[in-house]
């Protein structure tokens, strides 16, 4: 019986002193594994490029569609037109949805990503949302914003090629 007293005195002891410690300012949450877990996650997540998180297939191929346009420079009024009539026209969306998805994918595209590289990790969470029709729908949308204004440069071709090979290709 005096062995079960002195064990429990000594948890209580020890919860009394981590109670003062942290009431006296010294954290001592870092010993938690499950909780270090939980935090470097999110820590993770917290400082990932949204790019690499679209699950949407819309917000994935507005994002598509303001590189292409954002390819040479900035986006040009025509550039911006046609792109406000497609979000009209095939996502059903009315015009302030659609400069609103403009602005979000230039927001997303502030930070530089090499599209062509990392077309997979982009394409990655959002590719079982697509059907066959909205990828075949996307890479015509692609297509005719990368020869609005002529013949389309290198780096729009290397997008619509690899949008292509990745989301036609099973």
């Amino acid at each position: 019986m005096h062995i079960i007293l002195g064990l429990l005195s000594l948890v209580v002891t020890i919860l009394i002193l981590l109670n003062r410690l942290s009431r006296n300012g010294i954290d001592i949450g870092w010993l938690n594994p499950f909780a270090w877990k939980r935090r470097r996650a999110w820590a993770k997540k917290y400082h990932a490029n949204p790019v690499f998180a679209l699950k949407n297939p819309i917000e994935v191929t507005a994002l598509l569609l303001v590189a292409l346009a954002r390819s040479e420079g900035d986006m040009s009024a025509d550039q911006k037109k046609t792109m406000l009539r497609m979000f009209q026209e095939v996502f059903h969306f009315d015009e302030q949805q659609s400069s609103e998805q403009i602005l979000a994918s230039v927001f997303l595209l502030k930070e530089e990503v090499d599209l062509v590289s990392n077309m997979g990790k982009i394409l990655e969470p959002s590719r079982s949302y697509f059907s066959r029709s909205q990828a075949n729908s996307a890479l015509q949308l692609l297509k005719e914003m990368s020869t609005l204004e002529g013949k389309p440069n290198d780096y729009q071709v290397q997008i619509v090629n690899s949008f292509e090979s990745i989301m036609l290709a099973h």
